[in-house]
């Protein structure tokens, strides 16, 4: 098998090595990521709303039990979460620090949230196709579009299925 020499941060190259070792396809997710399954926890669910003008009579009734994994994950052995850096999607509410839900048995379609691997490198950025040419389109005015060139290396890792954030 051919190879390339490529410099990364050590946990993607400790990642890099665990592929290679195991010999696995990176969409194979649940095989190389270290996750230690939790029980299931639940918090209430308050049947009321929370409009954020005026403030309105509070009502005691509670909804189910609310399950985050159930509010996040539609398809468990092909999601996962990477933590967000850089300013280019904050326009699409992405913010540094957030933790992107990336589901790998999504298919892309024009104008949904992919994270992409880039010639080595991750980003995430709103997927878009004009003329059989594929298009990255940040969410800020001061980053520009990365239109995917021949040659280079590309493949969509999944598609962002939700955001969380904490204040």
């Amino acid at each position: 098998m051919e190879t390339k020499v490529v410099r990364l941060p050590v946990p993607l190259a400790d990642l890099a090595r665990r592929l290679a070792d195991r010999g696995i396809r990176a969409g194979d997710v649940n095989a190389f990521l270290d996750v230690e399954p939790r029980l299931a926890q639940t918090v209430p669910l308050v049947g009321a709303t929370a409009p954020c003008g005026f403030p309105s009579p509070a009502d005691d009734y509670l909804d189910r039990p609310l399950d985050f994994n159930e509010l996040l994950i539609t398809h468990p052995a092909a999601t996962f979460a990477v933590r967000v850096t850089g300013l280019s999607m904050i326009g699409a509410g992405i913010f540094p620090g957030d933790i992107a839900v990336i589901d790998r048995a999504l298919t892309p379609s024009y104008e949904c949230i992919v994270l992409a691997l880039l010639d080595g490198e991750f980003t995430i950025k709103r997927y878009q196709t004009k003329g059989g040419t594929v298009i990255l389109h940040p969410e800020n005015k001061d980053f520009a579009d990365i239109v995917i060139q021949e040659g280079q290396e590309f493949e969509i890792w999944g598609v962002v299925s939700g955001v969380i954030r904490k204040f």
